[in-house]
């Protein structure tokens, strides 16, 4: 009965994860920016997690998002490195409670990813090593992680919360 209830419960958050993907609701944005879900899907699951199921789920997930793009650059190695990152954090504290902790892990999530896809487009790009570039990069980059960081605790802390139960 257990088991079946887990599996439910994976696959209404894949769903749900997928559906905030496509459909980003607008008044979860900032600006027009919307929050990164990816990081806030892979911090829980990271956390409550070993490395190896959290590092597997990652790079699903990054092919998953990579699919919706038709850019070179790649969500992947920057959501690998997360998730050995949080695995390994959530397997030393395992009492990660504390709500502003969870926002604090999500914008530094949310900048390395911001950070990554920025500099893979500076590298592949030779063209866009422009201010105009730099000028709405960063303002797109500052949305997200401040969108990220007020969203996320909200979001993490009731899926830690489901996580923890089952």
């Amino acid at each position: 009965m257990a088991k079946s209830n887990r599996k439910l419960l994976k696959f209404c958050i894949t769903f749900c994860f997928s559906a905030f993907i496509i459909i980003s609701p607008s008044w979860l944005s900032l600006n027009g920016i919307t929050p990164c879900w990816p990081v806030i899907f892979l911090l829980p699951f990271s956390l409550t997690n070993p490395p190896f199921i959290s590092v597997s789920a990652s790079i699903l997930l990054g092919i998953f998002l990579d699919s919706f793009t038709i850019s070179d650059v790649s969500y992947i190695p920057s959501l690998f490195l997360l998730s050995l990152v949080w695995s390994n954090y959530g397997l030393h504290n395992k009492k990660i409670e504390l709500f502003l902790n969870i926002g604090l892990m999500a914008i530094f999530g949310t900048a390395f990813v911001g950070l990554s896809i920025w500099i893979q487009k500076i590298i592949i790009y030779d063209f866009l090593r422009n201010n105009w570039f730099h000028s709405w990069s960063v303002y797109v980059f500052m949305s997200e992680v401040i969108i990220t960081g007020l969203v996320a605790p909200f979001f993490c802390s009731w899926l830690l919360l489901t996580y923890k139960k089952n």
